[in-house]
């Protein structure tokens, strides 16, 4: 469905268009996705350089805010804001190397090198002619890219600014036709006398946007990025083709970091990248002083990392908080905690004022004092305007000057946030084992891709060596390690799909176990009829012996709420498509629940809860993740995977990230 962005304008929002500061600051935005109003009259303001944090419910509308940004569907949106949404990178060729790819990402660069290159030799060779056909070229290569753009724009606005684009494009693509059809068309002798000045003020624009990006620094800040998101040498210079979706999205992410725009939209950026990888994302990000950063995250150390303000979306607003994650919560937790000592206070001054005023009328009664009676009006007229002392701004509340405009009443009522509602994920407990010991026990397992059968027993390519591990009904073990060092496989072999080539893998006879895939939202998506199955049907068609009662009921259990159980699968958001997913493998009551990187797409809330649910489920957890607070909340092993050796660290995981940084130090004192 299209994104219908507006927001408030008058006759002076064409000035916002044109303005030397790269602040934000738009009034009135409504965002909607067909009949779904996601914002309603927020305000959105962002400030230069800061590094903003954007956090909110599954389905809030987090994601398609950054679209609205990215695609520029905002009226008032500055143009000289160079904004870039990690969406709006293409991969292009995919056999170009890696490295190149990145670099190629820097368009402007490429045209400038490009042009500068064929205008020089032109100019060397002195043919009039051939001068004025270059320039031809290179016009209508600008109207080819001025087309494409307004292109781009027409898809995506709609309403009576979708009319206005396409106009525009309609224009573009005349003018996109009329210099095409002049490549071909002979040169005249005016033409071919002017080439010459029109190359040269075109090859002085080539050189100041050259002069910008040096091409030697270029390269090396590129592969800089690439090695700090993992990519080694060897992936660097392969072909893009070689790469799986994971390690592309890496790549895609490199290029953003390579064009350092003005500013930068980054929906999940955590998602498929290992914790060697974060971390050092991290530290790039929090460097990046000149630009503006909106992220969008269900790590909570990431965004405690990199964030200086949050952003809250919640009930089609935004609301802004200084700090980092951490902060902000504790903000929150500080001034529930002052609201309700206040609304206490003051529900304790009504009691005490309207005992004091019953008290006053039956003294009245009884005395016919009409003193007593002035005593009790002038109290009832207190009680009328009982409330908070001191305004939203912290001074002295005043009616005149706080409360402009028709009120219900004169009180200053203190107002408690109830908040959205807590997060209930509730996994179903296993039935007890008649037969006590270990649920999955390995010893001395190894597993090796060996290219022929024979080869079987040779450890050539060996991923997992030597593994002992004994997984109790009660376990919590997580399982931590760059991404390629083996915990797939590992897991594969707990699970039961593949076998060792050396080694045993015993499973209890009478166990369940359960297991969540990192690719789950995409095999749902895809597998379900191409997401055209909705999350109740594609439980039925896995589960036909339950009632579709009792699965509403399940699915309920997991956050979900009767209009998105029916409705595509491909229409919901990450984060539902994972409760989805969750709700399936939990069916099974399973005594060993496998999760690989379950929080990716889940919002903090939905984070939280499957933490307090994995603390009190009573079977087997066995968690792969790279998420430090999850990880910490639930696991009491930690096991590091390195090079297919399987260890255990003492002090779980934050003795790895206190290695993985002293890495980063002594990467970052050797540069």
């Amino acid at each position: 469905m299209a994104i219908v962005a507006t927001c408030q304008q008058s006759r002076f929002h064409t000035e916002t268009l044109d303005a030397a500061t790269n602040d934000i600051d738009l009034k009135g935005v409504n965002v909607s996705v067909g009949d779904i109003e996601l914002l309603n009259d927020a305000h959105l303001k962002l400030f230069s350089g800061v590094h903003y944090g954007l956090v909110g419910r599954n389905g809030s509308g987090k994601s398609t805010l950054l679209r609205a940004m990215g695609w520029r569907l905002l009226v008032g949106f500055p143009d000289a804001v160079r904004v870039l949404y990690v969406d709006q990178l293409e991969d292009g060729d995919a056999g170009r190397p890696v490295l190149q790819v990145v670099l190629d990402a820097d368009v402007e660069s490429v045209r400038a090198q490009h042009q500068t290159e064929a205008l020089q030799a032109a100019l060397e060779a002195g043919d009039a002619e051939g001068i004025a056909r270059t320039v031809r070229r290179f016009r209508h290569e600008a109207q080819e890219a001025a087309t494409t753009a307004a292109a781009k724009i027409a898809t995506h606005r709609s309403g009576a600014r979708g009319f206005d684009a396409r106009k525009v494009l309609v224009e573009a693509e005349a003018q996109e036709e009329r210099t095409r059809a002049a490549l071909s068309a002979a040169v005249s002798e005016k033409e071919a006398k002017e080439a010459p000045v029109a190359a040269a003020a075109m090859l002085e624009a080539a050189f100041a946007q050259l002069a910008l990006n040096d091409p030697g620094e270029a390269e090396g800040r590129a592969a800089a990025i690439l090695a700090g998101l993992g990519l080694t040498p060897e992936q660097q210079a392969a072909p893009l083709s070689r790469l799986s979706g994971g390690w592309r999205i890496r790549v895609a992410l490199a290029q953003a970091l390579f064009l350092e725009p003005d500013l930068l939209l980054l929906d999940e950026p955590t998602n498929h990248l290992d914790l060697p990888a974060i971390l050092w994302l991290q530290r790039y990000l929090s460097s990046l002083t000149g630009t503006t950063l909106v992220a969008v995250s269900h790590d909570r150390a990431f965004l405690n990392a990199v964030c200086d303000e949050m952003i809250v979306l919640r009930g089609g607003g935004l609301a802004y908080h200084s700090g980092n994650y951490d902060e902000y919560v504790q903000a929150v937790a500080d001034k529930h905690e002052h609201t309700l000592k206040l609304k206490e206070g003051v529900e304790r001054k009504r009691a005490h004022i309207e005992k004091s005023i019953e008290a006053g009328v039956r003294q009245a009664k009884k005395s016919g004092d009409d003193k007593k009676l002035g005593m009790v009006a002038s109290r009832k007229k207190k009680l009328d305007r009982l409330g908070a002392e001191a305004n939203a701004s912290g001074h002295r509340f005043r009616l005149q000057k706080d409360m402009v405009g028709y009120h219900l009443s004169r009180a200053n009522a203190v107002e408690v946030d109830k908040g959205e509602g807590r997060v209930r994920l509730d996994l179903p407990d296993p039935e007890p084992l008649r037969h006590v010991g270990p649920l999955v026990q390995l010893e001395g397992a190894c597993f090796s891709y060996a290219a022929t059968a024979r080869a079987r027993a040779v450890p050539a390519n060996q991923v997992i060596q030597d593994v002992t591990l004994s997984i109790e009904p009660d376990s919590r073990i997580a399982i931590i390690g760059r991404n390629g060092s083996g915990k797939s496989t590992l897991i594969r072999l707990i699970t039961g799909e593949t076998q060792p080539t050396k080694g045993t893998v015993t499973r209890h006879p009478a166990a369940r176990t359960a297991a969540f895939s990192q690719h789950a939202v995409e095999e749902l998506r895809k597998g379900q009829d191409g997401g055209a199955k909705s999350p109740l049907a594609a439980l039925q068609a896995e589960y036909p012996a339950a009632s579709e009662k009792e699965l509403r009921k399940h699915m309920g259990a997991f956050g979900l709420n009767g209009a998105q159980m029916t409705q595509p699968l491909k229409t919901l958001s990450g984060g539902q498509a994972v409760r989805v997913a969750l709700a399936g493998i939990a069916m099974q009551a399973p005594h060993l629940l496998v999760l690989d990187e379950p929080s990716n797409h889940l919002d903090m809330d939905t984070v939280d809860a499957l933490i307090e649910a994995l603390q009190a489920y009573e079977g087997a957890v066995l968690l792969a993740s790279h998420d430090q607070h999850l990880v910490s909340s639930v696991a009491n092993t930690v096991f590091r995977i390195r090079a297919g050796k399987m260890r255990r660290l003492e002090n779980g995981m934050q003795q790895y990230v206190d290695q993985l940084e002293r890495q980063l130090d002594k990467l970052q004192a050797a540069l």
